[in-house]
């Protein structure tokens, strides 16, 4: 009886052997391919047809046939790794987001390695030195806004790199994001058209890109649909349900006090919710909000949060995208990408109550 691929007889031992692992053979049998196509395709060194590179592929996957990453490097000057730098792990704005990275780097056979920065431009040096400039990983997904080397070595930036959301000064990188300050114009717009004058702003960090963009998005807003000013109008924060209840408490310490309020994210947004409510307003009846990002939190905050939704799990998608065609192809910069972004008006905005 012919034995099955990846298998040993047991040949009258006491005790089975151990299963052995498949080899590069072995998925060429299986695929009724050459060796050379099996090493073609999996190395990813040489285009292989679409027929013959799935024939490969479900063999692998099959055999549970294991690429060697570093024995591909030597081969093909690629490691198959790529390193994603975000601020903050826990902020559930980046979940879609990386899921997105995580299914688009397995079609391409690479592997994902996270590193959780902060603001700490430390962290991240630490991770470029180790990794990448160490020639150990094949490119990088920025999220965290800021480049993980000193900003006088911008020059090294033919190295494959991606920004996702936050433009990066004087970094000439593909970008994948969407047009925050139509984003956060159309935020305000709709809350003016519900007949909204006095609309308040909460920002995030005064650092961050899509502090700055999301505010412009309001300011614009409010020329265009002459809405109230006064020097409060404005609050600085965070990108924190902490900072939405500060800068609410002041907002709503003002007299008159606004009758809306537009966030620079949703987290600030269900931090205003909370601290209106706190004080005995009704959402929306006494005071609307509207956030940005869309995520899962504000669909089930109560009321369920109008807001801004962003692809994030394209994005994620997007961005290993663009890196692989910069690892496959050094020194051809992809275009930017700009993906659409909705309102989504769900129970936090209606129109003001008559006073």
């Amino acid at each position: 009886m012919q034995k099955r691929v990846g298998e040993i007889e047991n040949a009258g031992a006491s005790a089975p052997r151990r299963r052995r692992k498949a080899t590069m053979k072995d998925v060429a049998d299986l695929a009724g391919v050459s060796l050379a196509t099996v090493s073609r395709t999996l190395s990813a060194t040489v285009e292989v047809s679409p027929r013959l590179s799935r024939r490969v592929e479900a063999a692998a996957r099959r055999l549970d046939y294991a690429v060697n990453v570093n024995a591909r490097g030597l081969r093909g000057k690629t490691s198959g790794l790529v390193v994603v730098l975000l601020p903050d792990i826990a902020n559930p704005f980046f979940s879609a987001l990386l899921q997105g990275i995580e299914e688009q780097a397995r079609s391409h056979d690479m592997a994902v390695l996270i590193g959780d920065t902060g603001v700490d431009r430390v962290i991240a040096e630490t991770y470029w030195r180790r990794l990448v400039d160490g020639q150990r990983a094949d490119g990088i997904i920025l999220l965290n806004g800021f480049v993980p080397f000193a900003p006088e070595k911008l020059a090294i930036a033919d190295y494959p790199m991606v920004v996702v959301s936050e433009r990066i000064a004087g970094l000439d990188a593909p970008i994948v994001g969407i047009d925050n300050v139509a984003a956060a114009f159309d935020a305000v717009s709709y809350l003016a058209r519900l007949g909204h004058r006095r609309v308040a702003h909460i920002c995030g960090p005064a650092d961050n890109v899509l502090t700055h963009e999301r505010r412009a998005g309001y300011l614009k807003a409010v020329e265009t649909h002459d809405l109230e000013r006064w020097p409060e109008a404005i609050q600085p924060g965070e990108f924190s349900i902490r900072a939405g209840r500060l800068a609410t408490a002041r907002l709503l310490a003002a007299s008159p006090r606004p009758t809306a309020v537009s966030t620079a994210n949703d987290e600030i947004a269900i931090g205003a919710m909370l601290e209106a409510k706190a004080q005995g307003l009704r959402v929306p009846d006494d005071f609307s909000v509207v956030g940005f990002d869309d995520i899962e939190m504000g669909q089930i905050s109560d009321p369920p949060l109008t807001t801004i939704y962003q692809p994030r799990r394209e994005m994620g998608r997007k961005a290993l995208e663009t890196l692989a065609r910069l690892v496959e192809a050094p020194g051809r910069r992809p275009a930017d990408t700009l993906l659409d972004y909705k309102l989504v008006v769900r129970d936090s905005a209606a129109p003001p109550a008559a006073r």
